[in-house]
């Protein structure tokens, strides 16, 4: 039995939260959007805009 890396936990995102990203910096969660690896997240960053993002790609960290 393998234990999950951190990268097959996926976030628990909800809209309204505060996260983290490397190149985007922080931001806002407005809206999550589909289920499983298809799941993305449109979030309003505060240097890089507005952004749609594919959850299993996006490194996001929680903040609140």
């Amino acid at each position: 039995v393998s234990t999950p890396t951190k990268a097959d936990i996926p976030l628990q995102l909800e809209a309204g939260q505060l996260v983290e990203h490397m190149r985007f910096g922080k931001g806002k969660v407005l809206s999550i959007e589909g289920v499983g690896q298809d799941k993305k997240a449109e979030i309003d960053f505060e240097t890089g805009g507005m952004k749609k993002l594919l959850l299993r790609f996006a490194k996001l960290k929680i903040l609140s």
